[in-house]
């Protein structure tokens, strides 16, 4: 397989119709015209402190082995909150092929934002976790649970809506050789 000859990047991504729900303290789909006045509406998943979805991601063949994935939302608050703060939490676990499932260095791993300013209906991305060498071979799978939890003060009263989970890593291939294997 040809080898890149810098480095470089792609994503392993996560739409909020690919999360689970686990029956209990589950985040509410809203319709959301994004703050355009007399928009079409469209979909989002609103958090409010507590609530939590499941989700999975399988590594790409071109991801290079043994390196971290940069894990991130895209989001939005429906009203001004300058300010106010919010926390959510990353819980994770991993597996290459054959290997067994365990937790990476620094699960559960927490991000709080601090709201600058209005945030309200602008796409905003907060970084979660630097997830540190999980992917041990090609479609290594990483299992995962992000909640929002309490911040440490001035918590946003409102809910986070969530557009898009997804994480950054680097490829060092094209793709592999083999099926399972670099």
């Amino acid at each position: 397989m040809a080898k890149l000859h810098d480095i470089g990047y792609d994503d392993i991504q996560v739409s909020i119709g690919r999360v689970r729900f686990p029956g209990s303290a589950d985040p509410t789909y809203r319709a959301y015209n994004h703050g355009i006045a007399g928009g079409v509406t469209f979909d989002v998943l609103g958090f409010a402190v507590n609530d939590l979805v499941d989700f999975d991601m399988q590594t790409s063949h071109s991801m290079k082995l043994n390196t971290i994935l940069d894990q991130h939302i895209h989001y939005m608050t429906p009203t001004d909150g300058t300010g106010k703060r919010f926390k959510f939490q990353l819980d994770v676990i991993a597996a290459g092929i054959n290997g067994t499932w365990s937790v990476p260095t620094g699960s559960p791993f927490t991000k709080e934002v601090t709201m600058a300013g209005d945030y309200s209906n602008a796409h905003r991305l907060a970084e979660i976790a630097d997830i540190p060498a999980a992917n041990t071979t090609v479609s290594s799978l990483y299992t995962c649970k992000l909640t929002r939890i309490a911040a440490s003060t001035d918590e946003y009263s409102g809910e986070v809506y969530l557009k898009f989970i997804d994480g950054h890593y680097q490829i060092d291939t094209l793709g592999s050789e083999n099926e399972d294997s670099k």
